[in-house]
């Protein structure tokens, strides 16, 4: 009798609130998807700062069975430019829209994932490409340029908002 009422509880549970996700904090950081299972990936910060689609090329075309997850809150612009890429590599992708994936400007944009654990060394694109410093300068400190895309990335989640009808 106990057990029957465990399980009926259990699925009671499930239905109010949904079924149990294993690791939601680092499903929420990573797309919904697991750390083990990254290849590569881009963070806000750097999705605005730099087109990566050369070195995304080349991981797909090393691992064609991965797939590319794009977060839905990348600017336009940026969001066609990844998924022209994966159809033309024939790469699977998914653009993942729910508010339960953070948003900020260290938080995962995009990653290139497996089905399974691969635990590569390190998922940060700029250390496993790195680019040879340019010889031009800025007139914008690092702490200006990373307010910018603060100020960028929070405009981007008011019109989320709007456009959802979310406020």
């Amino acid at each position: 009798m106990a057990n029957s009422e465990n399980q009926m509880d259990k699925h009671l549970q499930s239905a109010i609130f949904g079924a149990p996700v294993l690791h939601p904090d680092e499903q929420h950081r990573n797309l919904g998807t697991f750390h083990e299972r990254i290849d590569v990936g881009i963070t806000f910060t750097q999705a605005l700062m730099r087109d990566y689609s050369t070195e995304l090329k080349s991981e797909m075309a090393a691992h064609p069975d991965y797939q590319l997850l794009l977060h839905g809150l990348l600017d336009e612009d940026i969001l066609n430019r990844y998924v022209k890429l994966a159809n033309q590599q024939h790469i699977r992708f998914a653009i993942r829209n729910d508010l339960m994936y953070q948003h900020t400007p260290t938080s995962l944009a995009i990653a290139l994932v497996a089905n399974c654990a691969i635990t590569p060394p390190t998922i940060d694109i700029d250390e496993r490409f790195p680019v040879p410093p340019l010889n031009t300068t800025t007139d914008w400190s690092h702490d200006v340029l990373i307010d910018h895309i603060h100020r960028h990335l929070e405009r981007n989640r008011q019109l989320f908002s709007i456009k959802h009808h979310l406020i």
